[in-house]
């Protein structure tokens, strides 16, 4: 059995491919996608696949037509003609020569495989770009002509044999083990140079030498057109498998962050309350204090109210009734949002069942689409980063900041920003009972600073500290704090 790239099936395909074109004229060559190039001749069509950059042939007579976006190639041998394929013996690789001294080279290295254009022995232009090395190739019908010698003592050990004859089966090192003869190994070498049919073991790239048969070309292009599927489909698939755990992942995580700011605004002392406590103890208000601790007319107990001391007690109290009635609308935004982030939960938990028994391309194409489109959420206050597990949360601006801090961090959860520069906060969601591990640290603070003012030197300081110990200024603007017991990093501006 040998595999899709030994050396011995690329020489019968080339065999093979001289038997189709040789004296036919070379009427078109172009490509579709940057991994395709089709060049046709007047009676057959051979279609070069990089697939993950190795070349994959797909021989046949139906003419395939140009995209919209289609790019021409190697129009210099336009109307030549074929006189003759030639093969390199033991090597990965043919080539076509043309009329006027041009050679098409047909290079089968895995991923460095290419296409190109030779003119007298120099390479004029190659398919694969990137492999800026072809460009430097020349001609040697020597080097291409590789002749193979019978060393009899690497039939002593495997090893040897691997190293010296690599692109020979292993099944012809057991047959010539406990006898080495040069002539039983010329004769097995030419069988396997001269093959002219295979047959294929199914979701496998091995080809069975099927000597009754003369469909090389037949065989390997349909192999090729199986495997670019059945891999595409494995790869898309893995991929959006991927893509929908990640969603499912940062949805939990929102989700969870938008429960507890529900819990949080549900047990928040009612700010109507607090007006009214205030004005039941005008007798008791000091007003150079900016906390006054109050009789609870509720439950007669004593409380601790914060206190505007630039305004007078009936103001102070007229502010927490203002504030009060907006607790219904906040209270019933957060709920909307739970109840839309769970339905999409619901949604991704479902398609990802159904993506696990997606069997083919065709099935996988509606989910392709579905994640291709974005569902980022608009009304959200920040952007939100995970990493291992953790949530990362930035401010979007001045206002969201300070959402941020009042309803969708508590107090043991990390809060940073780039030093004595504007930017966004960030609070790291910190696990109850667990360590956070320093590069979460490290992950936030790099965020912080390319939310920053900062964000286009090559290092930014930040600081962080838990978020109880940040407190916002009297009276400034949105988002301005007062901040103490922090430590600072200095970190690469980076939001990937």
């Amino acid at each position: 059995m040998l595999t899709h790239h030994s050396c011995f099936v690329i020489e019968s395909i080339a065999k093979a491919l001289h038997q189709k074109i040789q004296h036919s004229k070379l009427i078109d060559c172009f490509s579709n996608s940057p991994n395709e190039l089709i060049i046709c001749f007047e009676n057959t069509v051979v279609k070069c696949n990089f697939f993950n950059g190795e070349l994959l042939f797909d021989i046949d007579e139906q003419m395939i037509g140009k995209s919209r976006l289609f790019k021409p190639q190697f129009i210099e041998v336009i109307d030549s003609f074929v006189e003759s394929v030639i093969t390199h013996p033991f090597d990965r690789s043919f080539h076509i020569q043309l009329s006027n001294n041009f050679i098409l080279f047909f290079k089968c290295f895995g991923r460095k495989s290419n296409v190109m254009l030779i003119h007298n022995n120099q390479t004029i232009e190659h398919f694969c770009k990137h492999i800026e090395t072809d460009m430097n190739f020349v001609f040697n019908e020597n080097s291409v002509n590789r002749q193979l010698d019978f060393e009899p003592h690497v039939f002593n050990e495997l090893s040897l044999f691997k190293k010296k004859y690599s692109f020979l089966p292993e099944t012809l090192f057991y047959q010539l083990h406990n006898n080495p003869s040069e002539e039983l190994f010329t004769n097995e070498v030419n069988k396997l140079r001269s093959i002219k049919g295979f047959e294929t073991e199914e979701n496998t790239n091995l080809f069975i030498p099927a000597d009754d048969k003369n469909n090389v070309l037949e065989v390997f292009s349909k192999w090729t057109r199986q495997f670019i599927g059945k891999q595409t489909y494995e790869q898309q698939k893995s991929e959006l498998q991927q893509q929908v755990e990640k969603k499912i992942q940062e949805k939990e995580a929102y989700l969870q962050i938008n429960l507890k700011a529900l819990e949080s605004l549900k047990i928040q002392r009612n700010d109507e309350e607090i007006g009214h406590i205030i004005l039941s103890n005008l007798h008791q208000i000091n007003p150079d204090l900016s906390k006054q601790v109050l009789l609870d007319i509720y439950n007669q107990t004593t409380i601790e109210v914060p206190y505007d001391n630039k305004l007078n007690a009936v103001e102070n109290a007229n502010k927490y009734f203002r504030k009060s009635k907006g607790r219904p609308y906040l209270l019933q935004q957060l709920s909307s949002k739970i109840d839309k982030a769970q339905q999409q939960l619901d949604q991704l938990r479902l398609t990802k069942e159904k993506l696990h028994n997606a069997e083919n391309l065709k099935q996988l194409k509606p989910y392709k689409k579905e994640q291709n489109a974005t569902d980022s959420i608009q009304d959200l206050p920040y952007k939100l980063f995970t990493i291992d597990d953790y949530s990362i949360l930035v401010g979007k601006h001045a206002e969201s900041n300070e959402k941020l801090l009042n309803y969708y961090s508590d107090k043991n959860d990390i809060w940073l920003h780039a030093k004595d520069v504007s930017g966004s906060h960030v609070i790291i969601k910190v696990k109850k009972g667990k360590e956070l591990p320093l590069k979460v640290i490290e992950k936030g603070a790099s965020l912080a600073a390319y939310y920053s003012k900062n964000r286009k030197q090559s290092l930014v300081t930040v600081m962080y500290t838990l978020r109880k110990f940040v407190r916002k200024i009297k009276g400034a603007e949105k988002g301005h704090v007062t901040v103490s017991n922090e430590k600072t990093l200095l970190v690469k501006p980076d939001k990937q």
